[in-house]
C-alpha cells in the first residue's frame, strides 16, 4: 500500500548517486562512469531527486553538472554521508527503511505493527546491526550517535509537508502537524484541492446549521482518513489554536448541536491521539454540569450560553 512517505523513499541507486555527489559536483558522464549506469536510468533517478529538493542541475557549456542543493534537508543529508562515510547507506536507507525510521521518531516504533512482519523484521535487523536503532523493551529509538540522521529526517519531513501544503495554495499555512497528518488553513478561493485534503473544523459548521463563516477554509491532510466525522471536526477545531477559549467555544457549540449523535467513546479515544484528551473530557463534563474546570481553556456557562443562543444552538 502506498503511504504518504513512500514517494519520498530512496532506492539503492539514488543513494549511490548521492554518495558520489557528496564528494563534490559531477557531470552526467562522470556519474555514469563512476557508477556504471545508463544515461536513461540516471536521468530517471535525477528527476526524482530534483523533485525532492535534494539536488540541483547546472549547465556549463554543452554539459550538465549535478550537485547537492543548498536546502537544509539536502545539506544535512550530504553531511550524513560524509561524516558516516563508512556506513552502508544504500542498504540501510533504501526501500521501507525511511518509513520505519520516521515512525520510530513519531512514537518510538509503537505502530510498526502496521508493516508486514517479514519486511519489518528484515529492516529492523539491519538497522539494529548497524547500531542505528536501539531497542528498549518494546520501544525503538535512533541512537544518539546518529543525531545527524535525526536532524535530516526532521527537515526532510518538513520539506515535503511544505510541498504538500503548497499544492493547495501558495498562501496556505500549516496550523498543526503530527507525523504526516496535519491541519492547514487556505483561502476560500482555492479551486482544486487534492483528494487527501479533507475540509474540517469550523469550515464544516455551516453544514451543521451553525452560521460561522470565514475567508479561510480548514483542511485535514491524511492518507488514512477518507471522511471527517463530527467528532473529528470537534477535535480539529481545538487544534486550530490549542488553549484558546474562542475555539473551545466553537467546539462546544458543535458538541451541543450534535449531543444526541456524538459517539463519546470514539471522541475521547481520538482526542487522546491528538493530545486533547483532558480538554475534551472536561468539555463533556462542562456541558453536563455547566461548571468549567480550572486551568483549562473553558468559558463560563454564561459566556457559552450567550454564544449558543447567538448561533441558534439553543433557544
Amino acid at each position: 500500500m502506498k503511504t504518504a512517505l513512500s514517494e519520498y523513499a530512496f532506492n539503492k541507486l539514488e543513494i549511490r548517486i548521492l554518495r558520489e555527489l557528496a564528494r563534490g559536483e559531477r557531470s552526467l558522464p562522470q556519474i555514469e562512469e563512476a557508477l556504471s549506469i545508463k544515461p536513461s536510468l540516471l536521468s530517471y533517478d535525477l528527476r526524482k531527486l530534483l523533485n525532492r529538493g535534494i539536488i540541483r542541475v547546472n549547465e556549463k557549456g554543452s554539459r550538465k553538472y549535478v550537485r547537492f542543493n543548498d536546502s537544509k534537508h539536502a545539506s544535512l543529508l550530504r553531511d550524513l554521508f560524509l561524516v558516516y562515510d563508512h556506513v552502508d547507506w544504500q542498504n540501510i536507507l533504501a526501500g521501507k527503511a525511511m518509513e520505519i525510521l520516521f515512525q520510530t521518531l513519531v512514537d518510538s516504533g509503537k505502530n510498526l505493527r502496521n508493516f508486514p512482519k517479514a519486511t519489518l523484521w528484515r529492516y529492523l535487523r539491519t538497522l539494529k546491526a548497524h547500531g542505528i536503532l536501539i531497542q528498549e523493551k518494546a520501544e525503538y529509538k535512533i541512537s544518539p550517535r546518529f543525531s545527524k540522521l535525526v536532524n535530516f529526517l526532521d527537515e526532510y519531513q518538513r520539506f515535503f509537508v511544505d510541498k504538500l501544503i503548497g499544492s493547495v495554495s501558495e498562501n496556505a499555512v500549516v496550523l498543526w502537524q503530527q507525523d504526516m497528518e496535519f491541519l492547514a488553513r487556505a483561502p476560500k478561493n482555492v479551486k482544486t484541492v487534492p483528494g487527501d485534503f479533507l475540509k474540517t473544523a469550523t469550515s464544516m459548521f455551516p453544514g451543521f446549521g451553525i452560521p460561522i463563516f470565514s475567508e479561510f477554509d480548514i483542511y485535514f491532510y491524511s492518507k488514512k482518513k477518507k471522511n471527517i466525522r463530527t467528532e473529528d471536526a470537534v477535535i480539529h477545531t481545538l487544534l486550530i489554536e490549542p488553549n484558546n477559549v474562542r475555539y473551545t467555544i466553537y467546539a462546544l457549540l458543535l458538541l451541543k448541536k450534535n449531543e444526541e449523535r456524538i459517539d463519546k467513546q470514539y471522541l475521547t479515544r481520538e482526542a487522546e491521539k491528538f493530545g486533547q484528551g483532558r480538554q475534551v473530557n472536561e468539555m463533556l463534563q462542562f456541558l453536563r454540569t455547566r461548571t468549567p474546570s480550572k486551568g483549562l481553556a473553558l468559558p463560563t456557562w454564561q459566556e457559552f450560553e450567550a454564544r449558543a443562543r447567538e448561533y441558534g444552538v439553543i433557544e
